[in-house]
């Protein structure tokens, strides 16, 4: 920096954004190029007592500081926001260039403090929120809600195996206690049949379509008499009925 008074007045912004009228007398500190071409320009007269040579620490210090102003007043609004973003929390101030980089020299300071910049976000930290969004996009969902997501999916397929497994076992027991007598025969409904199985039904017969020989046949073989039988028609009640005619 370089000191000095105003000889000739002229509107100034300091920052950047708010111009002041500096008036004649004035006393100005500014960055040396920037002052060096005022005072060449005819504005500004350097104060004499300050032309001085300052201690070499002291020099480095203030050339530091110089060089770190311009260096951030001349970074991109994204660079900015990048630097914001290392405090870990949203920004919310006015996204005017020389804010951003009002908030950009905060953070580097606080760094060079001692604090420790967030560069990564814990997905087990309890973080819901990512610090910042693009401009105009809607806020991604964060690592740990992702986290929470896979963790019940994994939660649940695990649970599905476990009953799959209990089911498995349960049949198996079931089937150990039946033995070998059990019946697991059912019907067209599910429900057991008897222990002895099913008994066969008689196959339905025709009569009236069977010739005397044949109805003869089959009294025969179904045991009934049929000796007093003198039509076909008595053949057939006495096979109906399971008696001799």
């Amino acid at each position: 920096m370089k000191t000095g008074r105003v000889i000739k007045a002229f509107p100034f912004a300091f920052d950047g954004i708010n111009i002041e009228h500096l008036a004649v007398g004035r006393p100005v500190s500014l960055p040396e190029n920037t002052f060096e071409g005022l005072e060449k320009a005819g504005y500004l007269e350097a104060d004499k007592a300050a032309t001085t040579k300052l201690p070499e620490d002291e020099q480095i210090n203030r050339d530091l500081i110089d060089t770190l102003d311009r260096k951030l007043s001349a970074a991109s609004d994204q660079d900015l926001k990048d630097i914001i973003a290392r405090s870990g929390t949203p920004y919310s101030g006015n996204l005017v260039h020389a804010s951003l980089v009002l908030a950009a020299k905060r953070q580097l300071l606080r760094e060079m403090q001692g604090t420790a910049p967030i560069t990564g976000i814990d997905p087990n930290a309890g973080v819901t929120e990512q610090p910042l969004a693009k401009p105009g996009e809607a806020t991604p969902p964060s690592a740990a809600a992702s986290v929470e997501q896979q963790q019940a999916a994994a939660d649940a397929a695990k649970r599905s195996e476990s009953e799959r497994l209990e089911d498995a076992k349960r049949d198996d027991g079931e089937k150990a206690k039946g033995g070998a007598g059990e019946n697991k025969a059912t019907n067209q409904f599910g429900d057991p049949l008897p222990a002895g199985g099913a008994k066969p039904k008689a196959d339905f017969v025709d009569l009236d379509t069977l010739k005397k020989d044949e109805l003869e046949k089959l009294a025969a073989d179904r045991g009934v008499d049929i000796s007093a039988a003198k039509t076909k028609a008595d053949i057939i009640n006495a096979i109906n009925a399971g008696k001799s005619a």
